[in-house]
Order: C-alpha cells, then structure tokens, then sequence
C-alpha cells in the first residue's frame, strides 16, 4: 500500500474515473493519534461524475478509528462509514458563484495535483464528533487502543 499519486480532479470527474485504495496510519499523520500502528485504517473509492450538469467527486470511505470517550476518558473503537460527493468549480469565481446560490453546496476548486490521502483524512476529520462518547451503558467496559 502507499499513497496515490496526485489527482487532477477536474479531469477525473470529466472522464467518469474511478479510484480505490487503502491508507495505513503512518500515511494519516492528522488522524495518528486516532489509529493503531498495524492499522489498514482506511479504504477509500472514488469515483468521478457530473450532477446538475457539474462536475462531481464522489467518495466512500471506510475507517476504523480509536476515539476517547469524554464520559470515562477511556478509548473506544468507533467504525466510520462516508459518503460524500464534491462538486468541481473550474476557478475560484465559479465556486462563489455556487456559494451565493447555495451557501451550503460542497464543492472544491479545481487541482491538477490533488493529495487524495490528504482529502481523504480532511472528510474524516470533519466527520469526527465534537465530543465522542461509548453509548449508553458502555463506559468503562475495558476498551482498550
């Protein structure tokens, strides 16, 4: 396993391609704290498209990561499952112009040498939760990292 080489997502997403890898933890420096060494801690597919007539990157990802509950302050394991998909904008002018008409839309300029490793971290640091807790019931069962 290693790191995919850079992505030209406009490209991509123009000519319907598709990606698929795994990450391992030592390629997640952000995410390090929150995965074991021997971790095959990502999978991840991507694939490009268009919607609306816009360019699209889709992504699923799959992660098992270790988080500290905020009740007990024990670690727990906690398995993410993401799907997301990332409207392209050609220059930063045509993505505020999506901005002003959906203030929420997801979408990122166009690169021609895009970090999928990087991006894939990013949509997993976002989905983390404010503030992790076991479910109710499920403090101080003894998980350990």
């Amino acid at each position: 396993m290693s790191a995919p080489a850079p992505l030209d997502t406009l490209r991509f997403a123009q000519s319907g391609g598709s990606l698929e890898g795994k990450l391992r933890a030592d390629e997640l420096p952000r995410l390090r704290d929150n995965l074991t060494s021997d971790d095959v801690a990502v999978q991840y597919h991507l694939s490009g498209g268009s919607e609306a007539g816009r360019p699209v990157l889709r992504m699923r990802i799959e992660a098992h990561v270790w988080l500290t509950c905020q009740r007990c302050l024990e670690k727990y394991p906690e398995r993410l499952v993401l799907s997301n998909a990332l409207l392209i904008a050609r220059d930063e002018t045509e993505l505020e112009r999506w901005e002003d008409e959906d203030p929420l839309v997801d979408a990122l300029v166009a690169e021609t040498r895009l970090d999928v490793a990087a991006l894939v971290e990013d949509e997993i640091i976002l989905s983390l939760p404010v503030s992790p807790r076991h479910a109710d019931g499920q403090c101080g069962t003894g998980f350990q990292a």
